[in-house]
């Protein structure tokens, strides 16, 4: 195939433009957030996200690999270590909130879970839906989680008390396919964010053992009374490591609540107050 003079040079701009523009990862929930945000903010042609989990995020900066890292947990003590190591010191930046939703299919009339339940679903000691009451149904449970990249599953395993996964349970990758999974199988059940909302599934209401079903809204979210409410994080690098020209630029305006809040409503978190 003959490629024309000009055609070569198009490649060869295109080439040099993809590697000049910078990537960056971090938490795959916040991903959307992150998309609209460099694009609001005109930095679409120097900075790109490409997600791929908080502990990717995690890992790359601590490495030196990027200077901001957007996170759905809090950066792990052995991470802050490793970078205060290498003289970097991780400054945490709260910028919304949310609640680790648990999705079923909008047909299930299960009205709520405590935490117990939902432990003994993912390690598959509960395998029936007709062991949960009000379910109104009677087949296997399909339990789906978020691979152990995410961020949502450390939080999930943390405040549900899953201390190890059963074989049931199927790992998907993003937060769109517990939306999908939930709002397509009758039998589904999954964790995600609030973003994993759809109008084919829905939420349960938790309990924390011993108290009331809670359901995940914003004012509940914001004092805490939902047992799943979390925070979500933009780690910097300060120190002997700090962010690019374009992390910097993207960093200031995700601290601006003025820009960044209406984008995270968009995306159906919470903000801070």
């Amino acid at each position: 195939m003959k490629y024309s003079v000009l055609a070569v040079a198009l490649l060869i701009s295109s080439a040099s433009f993809a590697q000049s523009k910078h990537l960056f990862s971090g938490s795959d929930t916040l991903g959307g957030v992150m998309t609209d945000a460099i694009i609001a903010a005109g930095l679409d042609q120097s900075i790109g996200y490409v997600g791929g989990g908080s502990s990717v995020g995690e890992k790359a900066l601590v490495n030196g690999e990027i200077g901001i890292a957007p996170m759905s947990r809090p950066m792990k003590p052995e991470a802050i270590a490793q970078a205060q190591a290498a003289g970097v010191t991780p400054v945490e930046h709260v910028i919304a909130l949310d609640g680790v939703s648990v999705f079923v299919n909008g047909t299930n009339g299960t009205p709520g879970l405590d935490l117990n339940t939902l432990a003994r679903i993912f390690s598959c000691e509960i395998t029936s839906w007709a062991q949960i009451p009000g379910s109104g149904k009677s087949g296997a449970i399909n339990a789906f989680r978020r691979d152990d990249l995410s961020g949502t599953t450390d939080t999930f395993k943390t405040l549900v008390g899953v201390k190890k996964f059963g074989a049931c349970v199927t790992i998907v990758h993003e937060t769109a396919d517990i939306a999908e999974k939930t709002a397509t199988d009758a039998d589904a059940i999954g964790y995600a964010g609030l973003s994993g909302k759809n109008e084919h599934n829905r939420e349960l209401a938790i309990s924390a053992t011993g108290t009331a079903y809670v359901a995940p809204t914003a004012g509940t979210i914001r004092n805490g009374t939902y047992p799943l409410s979390r925070k979500l994080f933009v780690y910097e690098a300060s120190g002997a490591r700090t962010p690019n020209k374009a992390e910097a630029q993207l960093l200031e305006q995700l601290l601006d609540r003025s820009f960044l809040d209406p984008i995270v409503q968009d995306h159906d978190f919470v903000t801070l107050d």
